[in-house]
């Protein structure tokens, strides 16, 4: 898909501010997961602007353990001399900035200078001299406003890592021609997190068994006073905890203020519960994280905070404050990022149900979450490597991100129809459906349009151009054709429904416009033995129908399921939500469906699982338990991630 595509990363982060390190690894470490055909070439570019960082923020050590998994080092430059001297490994070099981007199709995430005319992305991770100006000078505000400003006047498009940043640029900057895409990047945790030894770093600190964590730099919007407060407050009740933070206790922008917090904790009489480790090596901070009770983090703005997937790699419990990039992870408990007391009752909450870890079994489950993450991200990167790339070439074209072009028509709905099931249950079914006042379509063999449409001729047919017979026995339809039908369509809201499905809502068309817009939104049906015994119905544990946004096409990969087979019904929800996109699951039965025996084989449901695994790149496991096992951790994760909605229309 991108495998003839350069793409250049700067060099950027520091020992100071690992999360612009951690931005590049994650790109990297992600894109080397991808198929050699799939693969683009990646480079890490430097410049004579930054030569002098090199040395003074240590970035060749801090990303040196990524240089075996790119295609090459940039310099561009005059000074190759010393360039040579500094990095000490094979470089390519270019003497200008037009000589680099002959060479590369793309280069971001461009945080400080801009290349105006060159396909370079510019990324904003926040706007916090715009929320909390007291903590900048003049000078640091105006230089900010200033480059925002001109990204938003010259840049046909713009990255964020959050949706919160992007609402704030499209409030601050409405004019602007810029199209903003948002590229959540995803933490890579390294073997070493998971094999090293907790038990021997905690005892390197001299860290007393029960400790809470917090590995925040010692920056004003950390928060730490309010932290400080609440474990006051919970000392006053009787309840002493001991607390450890990591990071920098230097704030450039306030060099007095790690002194103030010192005497702020003397003043709390915390001296013996606060243990302040500074500045700590990376591996040391995940085990503390590991072997902590839970983890705290009281920030008052962040643009990344990727200390909550670093708690989800490890299985491990947060308390975040309630800022909006944190409520977009939906993980972990939320307090009110100013009140003390709030905070201290939270913890307070947490503490008699959290021990020291690890604990190993939530750390397998999260692998299994990360690897899902990671094959929806690569999915998410190359999709927006293209629409970046066509918005370069026609800038004013680009739709492939926008609803602006979308049409409010009749929703339509894409099933299979099939002739091996009951037809009259099925005409009964779409008649449901048409009545509701949807659109139909059914996307078939050729061979069973001929046998079946004289049976629905008040509906639309269209001939597949593939099917899974040599692989199941039967033409089932592929999923991914099913998405490439709506793809090629101009109607906002998709659905697909199993084709024996009944449903007996009139306003259901109004309903899903409503609730799929930026959303998909699924359920289970109720089996019943007859239409005149639905209040005897039993809710089947996995779900017959999924109306949706049509931009979420482009979050689903290639795969190998198919309607009417087991596990696309999970596969429709999981990928939207792995992605962190809005998915909504209605609790109200709308649907109604005749018992009737299975009609797959126990080897489909084996090979599709598999496939599942692959997607997730787990090992291949055939056994029946593990299997079984892994279909009740999906329904699981699905059911408590979605949100929950009720059917409220006439």
């Amino acid at each position: 898909m991108l495998k003839n595509i350069r793409i250049g990363l700067p060099m950027i982060g520091s020992k100071y501010w690992y999360a612009g390190v951690t931005v590049v690894e994650s790109i990297i470490s992600s894109v080397a997961q991808l198929s050699e055909e799939n693969r683009p070439q990646l480079f890490l570019v430097m410049n004579d602007e930054n030569l002098e960082c090199l040395t003074l923020y240590d970035l060749i050590p801090l990303h040196e353990h990524l240089f075996p998994l790119i295609d090459g080092l940039i310099y561009v430059g005059t000074n190759i001399d010393t360039a040579k001297d500094l990095i000490n490994h094979p470089i390519i070099h270019y003497v200008s900035t037009d000589h680099l981007f002959h060479n590369i199709d793309l280069m971001l995430p461009i945080n400080s200078e801009l290349y105006p005319g060159y396909p370079a992305i510019p990324w904003i991770p926040d706007f916090q001299h715009h929320y909390l100006p007291q903590l900048f000078s003049a000078t640091e505000i105006t230089k900010r406003n200033t480059l925002f400003q001109k990204i938003a006047d010259n840049s046909p498009v713009v990255l964020f890592t959050s949706n919160d940043a992007k609402k704030d640029f499209l409030q601050l900057y409405p004019s602007s021609p810029a199209t903003p895409l948002v590229l959540p990047f995803p933490v890579h945790p390294k073997k070493e997190w998971y094999t090293g030894d907790p038990y021997q770093i905690q005892a390197k600190y001299k860290i007393p068994d029960r400790f809470i964590l917090c590995s925040n730099q010692f920056w004003m919007h950390k928060n730490h006073p309010v932290l400080f407060k609440a474990l006051a407050i919970l000392q006053s009740r009787g309840q002493e905890i001991h607390l450890v933070c990591t990071g920098s206790t230097t704030d450039y922008r306030n060099p007095n203020y790690f002194n103030k917090l010192q005497e702020y904790i003397q003043v709390l009489n915390l001296k013996e519960h606060i243990h302040i480790l500074g500045l700590i090596p990376r591996h040391d901070q995940m085990q503390l994280m590991r072997r902590s009770l839970f983890v705290v983090q009281p920030s008052l703005f962040e643009g990344l905070s990727l200390i909550i997937q670093e708690c989800q790699l490890l299985g491990k419990d947060i308390i975040l404050s309630d800022l909006p990039i944190h409520e977009e992870e939906g993980y972990g408990t939320y307090f009110a990022r100013t009140d003390a007391e709030d905070l201290a009752n939270k913890i307070s909450l947490l503490l008699p149900t959290t021990n020291p870890g690890p604990d190993l079994l939530k750390e397998n489950e999260s692998k299994l979450e990360y690897n899902a993450k990671i094959t929806n991200f690569n999915w998410q990167f190359c999709q927006f490597i293209m629409a970046a790339r066509e918005i370069y070439r026609s800038p004013v074209q680009n739709t492939t991100f926008s609803h602006s072009s979308f049409h409010h028509d009749k929703i339509t709905i894409a099933t299979s129809l099939a002739p091996g099931k009951d037809i009259s249950t099925q005409k009964k079914a779409i008649e449901s459906w048409m009545h509701s006042g949807f659109n139909v379509v059914s996307i078939n063999s050729q061979a069973e349009i001929n046998t079946i449409q004289p049976y629905f001729p008040n509906i639309e047919f269209v001939a597949a151009k593939r099917d899974a017979r040599e692989t199941y026995g039967k033409p089932y339809i592929y999923i991914d054709d099913i998405l490439a039908y709506f793809a090629a369509r101009e109607n906002r809201i998709c659905g697909i429904v199993n084709s024996d499905i009944h449903f007996f809502k009139k306003d259901l068309p109004a309903f899903m416009n409503i609730e799929a817009t930026d959303s998909l939104v699924f359920g289970p049906r109720l089996d019943v033995e007859s239409f005149d015994k639905i209040s005897n119905g039993i809710f089947y544990k996995g779900f017959d129908y999924f109306f949706f946004d049509r931009s979420f096409i482009q979050q689903y990969p290639p795969a190998k399921f198919c309607i009417g087979l087991p596990w696309w019904d999970y596969w429709m929800p999981l990928i939207p939500l792995l992605a962190k996109l809005s998915v909504k699951k209605v609790t109200t039965p709308i649907c109604y469906h005749i018992i009737h025996p299975s009609n797959y084989s126990i080897a489909s449901w084996k090979s599709l699982a598999l496939e599942m695994m692959k997607h997730f790149s787990l090992p291949p496991q055939a056994n029946e338990i593990y299997l079984g096992y892994l279909n009740n951790y999906i329904l699981d994760l699905i059911e408590k991630t979605s949100t929950s909605i009720e059917y409220r229309m006439n």
